[in-house]
């Protein structure tokens, strides 16, 4: 009798997401997630003609019932191999509580849910942000967003009345992040890692609503400061997540890798590149 194949589950099935899943979905049996309907029968559209083979499901990473009956779909298509979970709400959103309930949220589910069904061996990667990275230090609240239970970790006297979407978006990355460092440090010894990726500008309908955004000029601005002078790529993003959840990576978990172009390093250090005269070029070279 033939062996399952491998299962890739991706979460969130937007430009990046579908990008990720054709990049390490082959010989994988693909579950994809997503909470649009359309976003679900796109991804289908566009992995079954390469000859994927590909389950998709509704899923709202907000909802403990939604991830848990997900996860519980994922166990019982085969043996969980890669998790990745690109889902997310930006800035441009503008709402706090939606930022909250889907990233910060919605990654503590997910890290709830599907731990205890992976086996030694498998990885989980989150897409964070660089935003988790330009807010000041604040080492009550990381712990608070590393080890809250989920059902509590958005009651926090610093998130309850936060109405800047911009900030809310932040903090709900750094979540994702020092959560996952937690987790990976709680289930290292059974085997599975658990890595962040923080993208920086990277091209895809997403950034494009934060730049028409009110969070629009300090995103260009970032932009205009990135030291490689163009945006990143979604194929960029999923090459880093192809190597996470490789083989040459059975070492790391616990990691979080900032993939913006060194905006984050030109951030820290403005002196470096206050006489930096460039124009900013796409991800293909051109203006």
């Amino acid at each position: 009798m033939a062996q399952p194949r491998p299962l890739l589950v991706v979460i969130g099935a937007g430009s990046m997401g579908l990008c990720i899943a054709r990049r390490l979905g082959s010989s994988h049996h693909i579950l994809v997630g997503d909470y649009s309907p359309a976003a679900l029968s796109e991804a289908k559209g566009s992995l079954d003609p390469a000859g994927h083979l590909i389950t998709t499901k509704n899923i709202d990473v907000s909802s403990e019932t939604s991830v848990a009956s997900f996860a519980k779909t994922a166990a019982e298509l085969g043996p969980i191999k890669t998790v990745i979970l690109t889902a997310g709400v930006s800035s441009a959103a503008n709402d706090t509580q939606l930022i909250y309930a889907t990233n910060l949220t919605g990654t503590a589910l997910v890290l709830d849910s599907f731990l205890p069904l992976m086996p030694p061996g498998s990885s989980l990667t989150i897409i964070a942000s660089v935003a988790g990275h330009l807010l000041p230090p604040n080492p009550g609240l990381e712990t608070h967003l590393a080890t809250a239970p989920t059902a509590s970790l958005i009651t926090h006297h610093e998130l309850d009345h936060d109405t800047d979407s911009s900030h809310a978006y932040g903090v709900s990355k750094l979540g994702c992040i020092v959560r996952a460092q937690y987790k990976a440090a709680e289930w290292g010894r059974k085997g599975v890692r658990i890595n962040t990726v923080s993208p920086g500008a990277i091209e895809t309908p997403m950034l494009g609503q934060v730049l028409r955004s009110e969070q629009g000029p300090f995103a260009q601005s970032m932009i205009n400061n990135t030291p490689l002078g163009r945006t990143g790529t979604s194929d960029e993003i999923a090459g880093i997540v192809a190597f996470l959840a490789g083989p040459d990576t059975g070492f790391v978990t616990g990691a979080d890798l900032v993939i913006d172009g060194g905006a984050l390093s030109a951030h820290r250090w403005p002196g470096a590149v206050a006489g930096l005269k460039h124009k900013v070029l796409s991800s293909d070279g051109h203006e």
